[in-house]
Order: structure tokens, then sequence, then C-alpha cells
């Protein structure tokens, strides 16, 4: 009877190290643009009144069209709860990278959902924002890893009012910068929802983008020069650094 109880509870001690060991690589694992952070992680909610409450959030694992349609959170001021994209305008959380052979995560900043229709069914869905401005850009969660239409965004490209240089990022005018890791980031996916100028958002890609390309960036003459300088601009695989020129120079 003795040694079954030892074999039991050496077992036990087998599971439970396991278990700790998948715990702390689930914690410590990057997590990809657009995906669930899993755990409970710091961010941000904002209400059906517009007010921004700081907490702790994630994803119930909900969604509706592949967009997250719940979160799970917990609030600095003591609200706490599940809330759906038909309640709230929108959160944000922070997004950590953890690196090779270092315990300590980097953070590279907030990723935003905001609460808009879905595309088919037309109910209350989080779509991360990944652009804000006269055109406004939605990741298509749908189109991660499927960019195999996209070619690869050109390593330099010198313009009139920006730079664009693989490895150091975006820099528009004398004080606007975006790294270089966000714009790649930005660029892999093969289609985009976005909206101009508040309107309800379409779908943009590869196969209509060059029908699109005059109603998306029409009416602002810095663009036209920016083009007629660097035709590639007008390629599908600028489209991202295109879009935050224009809201930029055509404010």
């Amino acid at each position: 009877m003795t040694t079954s109880c030892n074999f039991i509870k050496f077992f036990a001690l087998i599971i439970i190290a396991l278990a700790f060991q998948i715990s702390g690589k689930a914690q410590t694992e990057s997590i990809g643009e657009g995906m669930s952070p899993g755990l409970m992680t710091d961010g941000y909610m904002i209400n059906g009144k517009g007010d921004t409450i700081s907490g702790k959030l994630r994803w119930t694992l909900k969604y509706v069209e592949n967009n997250p349609v719940e979160i799970k959170f917990t609030g600095e001021n003591g609200m706490s709860g599940n809330f759906t994209a038909g309640e709230i305008r929108g959160f944000g959380f922070v997004r950590k990278e953890w690196m090779n052979n270092d315990p300590v995560p980097v953070v590279t900043g907030f990723e935003e959902y905001v609460s808009v229709p879905s595309f088919k069914k037309n109910v209350p869905v989080f779509m991360h924002r990944l652009l804000s401005g006269r055109i406004t850009v939605y990741q298509n969660r749908s189109a991660i890893g499927t960019n195999t239409l996209v070619v690869k965004t050109e390593s330099r490209i010198d313009g009139i009012g920006f730079s664009w240089v693989s490895g150091e990022g975006l820099s528009i005018g004398p004080t606007y910068k975006t790294s270089s890791r966000i714009i790649e980031i930005r660029t892999k996916y093969s289609s985009y929802y976005l909206s101009i100028n508040g309107a309800p958002y379409i779908k943009v890609e590869k196969d209509n983008y060059d029908g699109l390309f005059i109603n998306l960036f029409s009416g602002c003459k810095a663009i036209d020069d920016e083009i007629a300088k660097n035709p590639d601009l007008r390629k599908f695989n600028n489209f991202m650094i295109l879009a935050e020129i224009y809201n930029e120079e055509c404010k």
C-alpha cells in the first residue's frame, strides 16, 4: 500500500510540474498581432458613454466572422464583468513580446479595437484598428497569413514629404514617425477593411485596389506629387504606407 501511495504522489508531482511548465510557456510566448492575449493583461475599455476605464482584460474567445465580440474586464474603479461589442465602444490592451532568452517582455504599444458592424451579418463586433484618420483601416483577421499575392514592401522610398527605410521606419515631415516593425506588420495582409471620412467601411484587396484608388486618395495634391516622384507608391503592397502619408499630408 505504501509503495502504491508513493507512486501516486510521484505521478501527481510530475503532472503539477508539467502544468507549471505549460503555464509558464503560455505566459511568455509572444502573441501575434490581432490575436487574443489569452491571460488578463493591462488595458482599457471605452464604455457606452465614451468614458475610458483602465483595468485588465482578455477576450472570451467568442467570435462573429472571425472577430471577437466579447471581453472579460476588471476595472481599476471596481467595475468588472463580460462586455460585448453591442454594449461598449471599444477596448485596447498592452501588446508585449518576449525576446529569445530574455524573461522580461518588451512593451510594443497598445493594440486598439473598436465596435463596428460585421462585414456580412451587420452585427456588432470588435475590429482591430490599424490606422486612424481620414482613412481609417481595420485589420481583416481572416487575411492573416494569406498574403501570398502581396509583394514585399520596397526597402527604401525617398519622397518629397516623407521617407521610408526598412529597418528604420516611416518619417513624415519633421516630427511624425512610425517604426519599421509596425509598418511591416501592417503591410502583411492580403486585404483590409477601411472607412473614408467616417463612411461605412469597405473591403480592399489586391484585385479591387486599382478600381478604388482614385476614390481613396483623391483631392490631395501632396499625394499626386508623391506618386509622380515614386510611381511604385501606387502598388497595393504600399497601401498602408500611402494611407499613413495621406492621413498626415491631407488633414
